[in-house]
């Protein structure tokens, strides 16, 4: 293939169009051949990238990883049968291991779990076939504790009861398992304290995540808020009020 400035140009744009980054380190990893013909019929990357109608800033900004090609890679790696469990995919070193970092990001999904789903996939589904060991239960709890998940027993046997159930049998007790992560066990059954503005924090922050917020759900999916706000503003719709004007 011949690469004459025509060439370049249109496929520099073919491609800024489908969402393809294109700074030069990406795209050099993914097509070489395009970005030194490029810099060589141009004089530079950049005057490449100018001539065919992109703001070059524009492309230093754009970030490698997007919504959708962390989707696109989730379901790559499903149809080559790579395990996508959290503890699993953090341990790879190539694009499946560089999407799970990148789908924690709060830009992008703000979990792995999200990103997940997002792709189809059932995140329960995908612990199902978890091998653990103690290695991997100690690493999973660190995880869960770093991203301020609660830590007590009852919510984690709530949230992931796989992984609850294998810090027992790998430890005897769970609490053996927390100190083995390093983590208080002590710290770690304290109940929280809640307050009015928590209670409005945490409303605020379930209203993002369910289209309908009733009291129901609220009841179901975080009985501890429920309660708290039910002791805190009287009723459910009291404390909505109270959310809705702050």
């Amino acid at each position: 293939m011949v690469w004459d400035k025509e060439r370049i140009v249109l496929e520099l744009r073919k491609l800024h169009k489908k969402g393809v980054s294109l700074s030069y380190n990406a795209l050099a990893s993914k097509n070489q051949k395009l970005v030194s013909a490029a810099a060589y019929r141009f004089g530079s990357y950049r005057a490449a990238i100018i001539e065919a109608g992109i703001d070059y800033a524009d492309v230093l900004r754009r970030p490698r990883w997007t919504k959708q090609n962390i989707i696109q890679t989730i379901k790559n790696a499903k149809r080559n049968g790579i395990d996508l469990h959290w503890a699993a995919v953090t341990k790879r070193r190539d694009e499946t291991g560089k999407a799970a970092f990148a789908a924690i990001q709060p830009r992008l999904f703000g979990s792995w779990d999200r990103a997940l789903h997002a792709a189809g996939l059932d995140a329960d589904d995908v612990a199902i076939y978890r091998t653990w060991d103690k290695a991997s239960v100690v690493f999973d709890l660190r995880a869960r504790a770093s991203g301020s998940e609660l830590m007590n027993s009852g919510a984690l046997q709530k949230d992931d009861p796989g992984l609850h159930a294998a810090a027992v049998r790998y430890f005897g007790t769970y609490d053996a398992a927390l100190r083995a992560a390093k983590l208080d066990p002590e710290k770690h059954r304290e109940r929280r304290r809640w307050t009015k503005e928590l209670v409005l924090k945490e409303l605020k922050a379930a209203r993002k995540t369910h289209k309908k917020l009733t009291d129901s759900v609220i009841r179901k999916n975080n009985p501890a808020l429920y309660g708290a706000l039910v002791r805190l503003f009287g009723s459910f719709s009291a404390a909505m009020k109270g959310a809705g004007s702050k």
